[in-house]
């Protein structure tokens, strides 16, 4: 145990890290380097790089990142600082010495002074069991309601193992009467419309200004696909899908509106066209959509897709733990809401760092 030196990530080290993290992010240096820029150099959450390396003999052979985002807690003028654990690799040599363990248990007293809260987006059934021993709780199971019919399912299914990462060829940008598809973003007017919807509920939800916006999209590994809804010239909302490897399916990742309907619309259309075989959304995105909603864009819950990826994956939670390295019921509390209570937060897909 003693022969591992473990600290707080420094930039001399990041060539050292950047040859440990091939084997988790693959062979291509120069978009590994450029990864790492933009999620843990570039992100306006942090003013600088939250993660832990492990070290033997002076050369790094592990290291954890924390994907550090932001929410407001209604009632608190500030926001606060969420770490989102993420990308962990050690070196195929140094494995099984619980170094994943260590440098999470690490990361506790290093950034309690800076963060409140873990919110784990992309545990593994392999990580799972570290996270649990390390005191993380279950929020919420990651199932997600989906809009298919067969010959769409059998079509994905059918390239499940193809890895190109685009849309169909059949999917058409630009804009058709008042929708439009790009592969842009529109940080600007996507701030104002997160600033602008209507308060339907008092939740923890994401900062997503102008600043997130432009930084979130620029991810050098990931395509996306960034839907408008335009009434008189202004533009009242947005649908942002990311794809899976085909590029078959749709993951609804983040989506507003300022009139309470132009989402709708949206997932209507997408649904309508189908641009995609299948388009899908984690249930707890939709717990305060009204029933005739979900039901009017035909979301399965419980279906053919759900029951095969049960049997091949299984379904996994969200995770939560503060930051501390001992905590008290009080630390489960962001003024008066409980954090172990999923109806209490606002959350979506984009804030995993894994999109």
């Amino acid at each position: 145990m003693g022969e591992y030196d473990l600290r707080v990530y420094t930039p001399e080290l990041l060539p050292q890290v950047l040859d440990v993290m091939r084997y988790l992010w693959g062979p291509d240096a120069a978009t590994n380097q450029a990864y790492f820029q933009w999620k843990y150099l570039d992100n306006p959450a942090a003013a600088q790089p939250i993660c832990i390396v492990a070290l033997r003999q002076d050369a790094v052979v592990g290291f954890r990142g924390y994907f550090a985002t932001r929410y407001l807690v209604p009632g608190q003028a500030d926001p606060v600082l969420v770490l989102v654990p993420g990308d962990t690799c050690v070196h195929p040599d140094h494995r099984r010495a619980g170094l994943s363990v260590r440098m999470g248990e690490l990361a506790m007293r290093a950034f309690a002074g800076i963060a409140p809260l873990f919110l784990n987006m992309t545990a593994t059934h392999s990580s799972l069991p570290g996270y649990l021993k390390m005191g993380f709780q279950p929020l919420a199971d990651k199932a997600y309601v989906s809009a298919y019919n067969l010959t769409g399912l059998l079509s994905y299914l059918a390239t499940y193992s193809q890895r190109s990462g685009r849309p169909k060829p059949t999917v058409l940008f630009g804009t058709q009467g008042n929708i439009s598809l790009s592969d842009q973003p529109r940080p600007a007017e996507m701030a104002r419309i997160i600033a602008q919807q209507p308060l339907t509920a008092q939740k923890i939800a994401l900062v997503q200004d102008n600043a997130f916006f432009r930084w979130r999209f620029a991810n050098p590994k990931r395509t996306y696909l960034f839907y408008f809804y335009q009434e008189q010239q202004q533009v009242t909302g947005y649908v942002v899908l990311g794809l899976s490897p085909n590029g078959r399916r749709g993951y609804v990742l983040d989506c507003a509106d300022t009139d309470g309907v132009s989402v709708g619309k949206l997932l209507q259309q997408i649904i309508s066209q189908r641009d995609l075989d299948i388009l899908s959304i984690f249930h707890f995105c939709v717990i305060d959509w009204p029933d005739r909603a979900v039901t009017r864009l035909r979301l399965k819950q419980h279906g053919l897709l759900r029951m095969l990826e049960r049997r091949k994956t299984g379904e996994l939670p969200l995770l939560i733990r503060p930051v501390k390295t001992t905590y008290t019921d009080a630390d489960w509390h962001l003024g008066a809401f409980d954090l172990r209570d999923i109806r209490n937060w606002q959350i979506k897909e984009i804030g995993s760092d894994a999109v």
